[in-house]
């Protein structure tokens, strides 16, 4: 029967301090990158003619045109927010819409699960929309 030597896993591999520099470097700058990106979303995509629509007690429709000004196709995440006419945030959704290229496009989205029903006398006032930026740190 033949002898099997196991290998050594206990030896460690040394790593060059100048390798772990290079490393360091390339991820900051992938998070420096990252961060220019999604703020110069803002100047790609034009969003208005904001409307509310079909209020119901639980939900409404909310109709907004995106104009996509690049030559790419996105599929991009909106932060839908609605509020009262008393200034309080009633609502919010988080939804992602498909941009073809060089397009102007009408959109209909529901709101549902409203954080506290309406009060006596109050109403659906506006809603905005802008871009969903995903933080990195949870702030």
């Amino acid at each position: 029967m033949p002898v099997i030597e196991r290998p050594d896993f206990t030896r460690r591999s040394y790593i060059p301090p100048g390798i772990k520099l290079i490393l360091l470097a390339a991820v900051i700058l992938g998070f420096i990158l990252r961060s220019c990106w999604l703020e110069k979303r803002e100047d790609y995509y034009d969003i208005d003619e904001i409307v509310l629509t079909d209020q119901t007690h639980s939900s409404v429709d909310v109709l907004f045109v995106v104009t996509n000004k690049t030559r790419m196709t996105r599929e991009e995440p909106f932060l839908i927010k609605v509020y009262t006419t008393r200034g309080d945030l009633i609502a919010s959704r988080l939804t992602n819409v498909e941009l073809p290229p060089r397009s102007r496009r009408r959109y209909r989205k529901m709101v549902e699960k409203w954080e506290r029903p309406l009060l006596e006398g109050e109403e659906l006032s506006h809603a905005t929309i802008e871009i969903y930026k995903p933080s990195i740190l949870g702030r």
